[in-house]
């Protein structure tokens, strides 16, 4: 996917006018954190003021000239610090567009805390965006190629530059593969961003590893290269202390990789996971608090003041954090100019990322300069956090820029600049190791208990470089006699980096006293498998462990091998945590052809049964997916079996029509089908007959997957199906059953009744029903008839609608023509940029002209004029205060601020993160881009009587429209002989015409106060 980063469209002098600074200034009093400062004349004043943790204290490190655009960095065994700057963003350097990135070495050669010296390690590198140590030098990734350079004779300058990998896509410059980090495995790790390829090792020719849209690990080495995780898409990557690993993309601001892609194709038949997904416990898309001033967002204006820009991690793993920042990720932000924070916390057998208690309204980091762009932040061998800030004016590709604004920037402004700053605990007396390249073996065991994470990678890193045979008998001491689990951790792993780890060590380890070990020696016991029979039994055991990550483990770890308690012990972990997705999923990779048996003993054990709950039905109907997918001629034994325990009416109908939902989606998967037995007919015929539309619905798709003809019982349900799905008379729930079995019907047997319910006399729950029956068609009369019937369609429906008209470029001329014909209003539709360019750029050339001419890249505006008029003679500053009366007359009718005013429209009790411009042109244009939730609609009744208002709610019985002042307006659906949308907002245009521009300014400047 694209980025949708916002872009700072004004430009960026040398040193910013006071005024600039003083807007910002009234806000101090709103932000409780401390507040820091820098000394005059320093680089670091020039951004102004930054809001920290209470618990740290922050520095520079670095800033230009000695580092300019940082985007990652690393240390090496001395302390070193190499810095990736990408200096060729966004499109390359010069007219020619020559990679122009570079590596910068910096070292703080006195202990300050700062660099003392800055030299250029290398340059000419392709859009580099991440770096890791590696004997004695540093790898680099720089699309199409991961490189390796050295320095050798101590100038500070690489002299050894050797490509090791090629084939990665260079694209979009947001997309590219990032984020290398040593794993616990003793291979590189990195993210693949999105843009893929097809890659070669240079050290040892071999086929090229085609990445598609998963991440991989490497090993230098070797030059051995395989994917490890579906991608989360973003740019960076992170471990906590056991290896578990955690991913951004854009608005997911942190991503769990969960399931490793080896197991994912084991057996045949397992379902098509994304197995890196959200974590985050306060939404997908989190609401974050920037203290800088809000821009303008050209395209995705509902992201202010959220995630858009997530990139760039670090973990917390050193104990000298106090309270719950040690373990914490740290996620950046570079259009809010910020760095979140998020707690983990263990849920079933992955995690929960959470807001710390004091930051529910705040973040870790956050500056009030606009150009602040913070994109990385490591763990140094002193435990300091090394935050990266690119400087850039513009963080966007070109790409995805509005061509008119597009032209306006300079989108390489701030390429002078760039800053590192050093986060540290409040009265901590850091101190760095000694140079680790000259530390001897025993002081590197040493460090593998360190509680300093990069500390401990690092001693594990250069006994694996060494491959030092003394180190085996030490590493096997503290691998079984270790004090700290972490020291016990990487001693094992740096033994299965010196090929010396055996299987008694390991058998020793999965009993160890903390699951984390446990959890690691399972992946290093598959190293044994299928060879050892006691690691296998101690595997099976540990199916009933009391910690999840544990089970979770051994249930993926169980398929590694063939074991006649296998079926027994999967079937134990899936009872006690088929609460958890994750843990259901892990079972079913697990389970081999022929195993399948155990579910029809679940099926048929009531007790299962006693209590259904949601996880439950999930669970029954993988597991049937499964089934379904696995089934062929040859392999039907288990899709008869599953057909006839539901034929018996002893099983719930609930649980029988998911059972049979999800066999309808795993033979969607297949392409040799089996041919029904006698007993599988009877079976499907037995479930249809008088079962409920939602059942018989059930088993007539599976009947017509598995290629058996329509009977005189399903012809006569659609029949009645269609007459019932329309009569008013009947429950919602009841119809909606109906609905959803004439999707089995032919599109011209169905249709009249499907576009008989997007009139406006059925609610919206039947609508939405209707609709999403229509999708499963394709003929362009759908999309006419939506047209038509759009005004009486209700506002939670329309977002389907929209993205049906999109999607399918057959249904693109009859929107373009109603568009230009007026039958469709743009701003009613409120098309995001994705969606527009789906028109301009997805088109055929023709229709990409038309809509040319009715909208571009910009947001549309009715009333262009009159907002660039009046945005042109708005003062720099408002006065609350007096914009707090205006809007207390012109506003409260209908929209809540500061705890005044009625609850109709949209709320802005929350606008501190929407720029001045943005909140202007909405007054000035309320309908230039409408929720669908705030479009006036107007009933006609029996009577002759009308009432205009917003659709609060709508049911079988009543509709009630919400008006100004909060007065809410109930009519029955009986009398009511229309119902549309006005296509317009309940706020009326041409509110400016009682108002000054310094009004407005005022107004705009009371609804960005913080609560």
């Amino acid at each position: 996917m694209t980025a949708t980063h916002t872009i700072s469209s004004h430009a960026h002098p040398p040193t910013r006018p006071s005024q600039h600074f003083l807007v910002f200034l009234s806000l101090v009093s709103l932000w409780a954190w401390p507040v820091l400062g820098a000394e005059a004349g320093h680089p670091i004043a020039a951004p102004g003021n930054f809001a920290l943790h209470p618990a740290l204290e922050m520095s520079l490190f670095a800033a230009e000239p000695d580092v300019v655009d940082p985007v990652a960095l690393c240390f090496d065994e001395d302390g070193r610090v190499y810095v990736v700057e990408m200096r060729d963003y966004p499109y390359g350097v010069g007219p020619e567009r020559k990679p122009g990135g570079t590596v910068r070495l910096l070292e703080d050669r006195d202990g300050d805390g700062q660099a003392d010296r800055s030299v250029l390690f290398a340059e000419g590198l392709s859009f580099p965006t991440s770096i890791a140590p590696w004997k004695g030098g540093v790898l680099v990734t720089a699309p199409p190629e991961i490189i390796f350079l050295k320095d050798t004779d101590g100038d500070g300058q690489a002299d050894v530059r050797e490509v090791l990998f090629t084939g990665f896509v260079r694209g979009v410059t947001d997309s590219n593969f990032n984020g290398l980090r040593w794993g616990l495995d003793n291979r590189v790790h990195a993210s693949n961003g999105g843009n893929g390829g097809r890659v070669t090792p240079t050290r040892t020719p071999g086929p090229p590893v085609p990445l598609g849209e998963l991440d991989f690990s490497f090993d230098p080495e070797s030059g051995d290269l395989t994917t490890t995780y579906h991608t989360g898409g973003g740019f960076g990557l992170v471990f906590d202390d056991w290896g578990r690993s955690f991913v951004p993309h854009n608005i997911n601001h942190l991503q769990q990789r969960i399931l490793p892609v080896r197991y994912l194709s084991r057996f045949p038949g397992f379902p098509p996971v994304q197995a890196t997904e959200s974590i985050s416990d306060h939404g997908e898309m989190a609401r974050i608090f920037a203290i800088s001033t809000p821009e303008t967002r050209p395209n995705h204006p509902e992201q202010a003041g959220h995630f858009s820009a997530a990139g760039g991690l670090g973990f917390i793993g050193s104990p000298l954090y106090p309270g719950d920042l040690a373990g914490s990720v740290l996620v950046c932000d570079v259009v809010g100019n910020l760095v979140h924070r998020d707690v983990l916390r263990l849920h079933g057998p992955t995690f929960l990322a959470s807001r710390a208690p004091e930051e529910q309204q705040r973040e870790f980091f956050a500056s009030r300069d606009n150009f602040c762009r913070p994109i990385g932040v490591e763990l140094g061998p002193d435990a300091a956090l090394y935050l990266l800030d690119m400087q850039r004016d513009v963080i966007e590709h070109p790409d995805y820029i509005p061509a008119k604004l597009r032209a306006k920037l300079d989108l390489r402004a701030g390429e002078d600049r760039g800053r590192i700053y050093r986060l540290t605990p409040k009265g901590a007396a850091l101190s760095a190791p000694a140079k680790l390249s000259k530390a001897s073996t025993a002081d590197l065991v040493a460090l593998l208990s360190d509680p300093n994470q990069w500390r401990r990678l690092t001693a594990q890193r250069l006994l694996v470089e060494r491959q030092d045979p003394a180190a085996a008998p030490l590493l096997r001491a503290l691998a079984g006699q270790g004090q700290t689990p972490l020291g016990r951790l990487h001693a094992l792993w740096t033994l299965h980096g010196l090929r010396t780890l055996d299987e008694t060590l390991t058998l020793n380890a999965l009993a160890d006293s903390h699951p984390g070990v446990r959890e690691n020696a399972l992946l290093l016991a598959e190293n044994f498998l299928p060879g050892s029979p006691s690691l296998q039994d101690k595997i099976i055991a540990l199916a009933e462990h009391e910690n999840p990550r544990v089970r979770f483990q051994a249930a993926l770890s169980i398929g590694q091998f063939v074991h006649p308690a296998s079926a027994a012990a999967l079937r134990k972990i899936l009872l006690r945590d088929y609460a958890f997705r994750w843990s259901r999923l892990a079972v079913l990779s697990s389970l081999r052809p022929g195993q399948e048996f155990f579910f029809v003993a679940l099926l048929t054990d009531s007790d299962q049964w006693a209590q259904l709950d949601d996880a439950k039905l999930k669970l029954v109907e993988e597991f049937a997916e499964l089934i379904g997918a696995r089934s062929s001629p040859e392999n039907a034994e288990a899709l008869a079996n599953v057909l006839a325990v539901l034929a018996d009416t002893r099983t719930e109908e609930q649980v029988r029509a998911v059972v049979l939902a999800g066999l309808d989606s795993g033979l969607a998967r297949v392409a040799r089908k089996p041919a029904p037995d006698a007993a599988t007919r009877q079976a499907l015929e037995r479930l249809s007959r008088g079962a409920s539309p939602a059942l018989l619905a059930a088993a007539w798709r599976v009947s017509r997957a598995l290629g058996l003809p329509e009977n005189d019982a399903q012809r006569a349900a659609l029949a009645e199906a269609l007459r019932r799905a329309q009569d008013t008379a009947r429950p919602i729930e009841a119809r909606l059953q109906d609905i959803r079995l004439l999707s089995l019907g032919g599109f011209a047997t169905v249709k009249p009744a499907l576009f008989a319910l997007l009139g406006s006399r059925h609610p919206s729950a039947i609508q939405s029903a209707a609709v999403g029956v229509l999708q499963q068609f394709n003929d362009v009369e759908i999309a006419t008839t939506l047209i038509d019937r759009w005004p009486a369609l209700a506002p939670t429906v329309r977002p389907a609608v929209i993205n049906l008209w999109l999607q399918r470029r057959a249904y693109h001329e009859p929107l373009v023509r109603a568009l230009e014909e007026g039958r469709l209003k743009f701003g009613e539709l409120n098309l995001d940029l994705e969606q527009r360019r789906r028109l301009l750029r997805g088109s055929a050339p023709d229709l990409e002209a038309r809509a040319a001419k009715l909208f571009g890249d910009e947001e549309y505006s009715n009333r262009k004029a009159v907002v660039d008029e009046w945005l042109a003679k708005l003062p720099p500053t408002g006065d609350a205060a007096r914009g707090q009366a205006i809007f207390e007359q012109a506003c409260a009718q209908c929209h809540l601020a500061a705890g005044l005013g009625h609850n109709v429209g949209p709320d802005l009790s929350d606008l501190s993160h929407r720029s001045v411009e943005d909140i202007a042109s909405n007054i000035l244009d309320p309908n230039m881009a409408i929720n669908p939730g705030f479009i006036s609609f107007t009933v006609e009744t029996k009577d002759d009587e009308f009432a205009t208002g917003l659709l609060h709610t709508d049911t079988a019985d009543t509709v009630t429209l919400l008006q100004a002042q909060s007065l809410k307006v109930t009519i029955p659906r009986a009398q009511i002989t229309r119902m549309e949308s006005t296509g317009l907002s309940l706020m009326p245009e041409g509110l400016e015409a009682g108002l000054t521009p310094q009004d407005l300014r005022d107004l705009t400047a009371f609804l960005q106060q913080k609560k």
